[in-house]
């Protein structure tokens, strides 16, 4: 079970990193239809590493990830909260256009990061 953890969070490093190089083309825009827990793995742990990545573990506390959370008071607990897919795309688009006086900032996050991210948000602990 630990080498498939440390393949698999590898793979979403490996993933993270690829997504930070210029020049790559964005993938075609997904379909409307709801992640689960079915999601691809690697599309998980992809998700994971991002919310690492992109500061989400500041304010957002997710029991897959130790010590996340840790900034912020009243901000919604992420491993049991749940949200449908299209609310979630909307929201990480632009947070201020559902919410304008959001404290979550527009992270520029690209349509691959905001699918891995959901992915890792519907799969729970």
């Amino acid at each position: 079970m630990i080498k498939l953890s440390l393949v698999l969070a590898i793979a979403g490093l490996a993933l993270l990193l690829m997504s930070a190089l210029p020049g790559q083309a964005a993938p075609a825009a997904p379909t409307a239809v709801a992640i689960s827990v079915s999601a691809a793995p690697a599309e998980i742990a992809y998700g994971k590493a991002l919310f690492s990545a992109k500061g989400c573990v500041s304010c957002h506390h997710h029991a897959a990830i130790a010590g996340s959370g840790t900034f912020g008071e009243g901000n919604p607990d992420l491993t049991t909260n749940r949200w449908s897919v299209d609310y979630l795309r909307t929201w990480l688009q632009n947070p201020v256009a559902v919410k304008p006086n959001t404290y979550m900032p527009n992270l520029g996050l690209k349509r691959d990061e905001i699918e891995a991210l959901i992915a890792f948000l519907s799969a729970g602990k």
